[in-house]
């Protein structure tokens, strides 16, 4: 009596499911690992055209390599020599005014409040002993909240030591990375099957089209940001300009939030300096010129439409990536949600050519 060996195969739909669901497993397992391999690998994806170039004028790719970051290496070494000192100066100077600029606020306050005929503490001691509790609570509440972030940032890794040492690694891998980078494509390239090579690379066009203009043309705008907003609040004479300025344009990643973080610490500054209306006034200005600058004129042209998400799904992206993988959520958030888009639209055009949508 013979018994038959039956297979089962699962749809190709299902199939595709459990390798996806698959490799956002094993993410999940090694998001610590992989954090500083996917730092690495945007480095050497950020500066391979630029190594290509090199080598097209006969350069060999280690010594293209060597020059491309040897200037990279001189642009963060210029930085560190010739702003850092005072941006390190100016905030250790705002550090040891902070106590007296704070009661002369609270004074000014005191003052304006009274004339409208509301109680007030008599002194700036009563103020902080009326709220002494509320500060001691805030300040946990600070602490527990700052140690979740630091969680987050080194990303599930033993220690502060493993941090250190993971992001002394990153531009070692990717050295690495980016000397093996065309012929990794290539391999990858060659596994495809014949009968999908084609499409696969058609795909892989596409997805390269639109991770080139998010993050080359992310990285851009952040820079332009960074120094819009750093000289504009200069000239204003807002304390800590350069510092709110770099922070501005490293925010500006999450939507809305690094537009926020320059309006608020501006307007902060300019009230902690003296309550200069002329001053808060051009902080508010220039606030507004540089975000409609950067809504209508930077972004467009340098980033452009082919990422094409709205903010709303930006937000919910970054969201739902580091509360599942972390701070390796925080970084693959949009990107992954770009090259979803891609394969979204493709899927909703095959459906609208198909059977099931023209039929009456």
């Amino acid at each position: 009596m013979s018994t038959e060996r039956r297979e089962i195969v699962l749809p190709r739909g299902v199939r595709s499911l459990f390798w996806v669901g698959l490799i956002g497993l094993v993410v999940y397992w090694l998001r610590a690992v992989l954090t500083p391999v996917f730092l690495a690998f945007v480095i050497a994806y950020i500066l391979d055209p630029v190594v290509d170039r090199l080598e097209r004028l006969r350069l060999p790719r280690p010594f293209a390599i060597l020059v491309v970051l040897g200037a990279a290496f001189a642009a963060v070494a210029s930085f560190a020599l010739l702003v850092l000192p005072s941006i390190v100066s100016d905030v250790a100077a705002f550090a040891a005014d902070l106590p007296a600029k704070t009661s002369v606020a609270l004074e000014s306050l005191e003052r304006w409040l009274s004339a409208r005929g509301i109680d007030v503490p008599d002194s700036t001691s009563e103020w902080m002993e009326r709220f002494g509790a509320q500060l001691q609570g805030a300040a946990g509440t600070a602490v527990g909240a700052a140690t979740n972030l630091l969680g987050i940032v080194i990303g599930g890794t033993a220690s502060f030591l493993g941090a250190v040492v993971a992001a002394l690694i990153v531009p070692v891998l990717a050295v690495y990375l980016l000397n093996d980078f065309d012929r990794m494509i290539a391999g990858a390239r060659e596994l495809v099957p014949l009968r999908y090579r084609g499409r696969v690379s058609e795909y892989a066009r596409e997805v390269d089209q639109v991770l080139s203009h998010f993050f080359r043309g992310q990285l851009t705008v952040m820079v332009i940001l960074a120094v819009l907003y750093g000289s504009a609040y200069a000239a204003l004479g807002v304390r800590l300009a350069a510092p709110i300025g770099i922070a501005a344009g490293v925010l500006n990643f999450i939507p809305y939030l690094g537009g926020a973080f320059a309006l608020v610490a501006g307007v902060v500054m300019s009230l902690l300096g003296g309550f200069d209306v002329t001053q808060l006034a051009g902080v508010v200005i220039a606030y507004a010129a540089i975000q409609t600058l950067e809504g209508f004129v930077i972004t467009p042209r340098i980033v452009g439409q082919t990422v094409g998400l709205r903010e709303s799904w930006v937000l919910v992206a970054l969201f739902a990536g580091g509360e599942i993988f972390g701070f390796l959520g925080v970084l693959l958030a949009v990107p992954v949600a770009a090259v979803a888009k891609i394969f979204v639209v493709r899927a909703l055009a095959s459906y609208r050519e198909s059977a099931l949508f023209r039929a009456e």
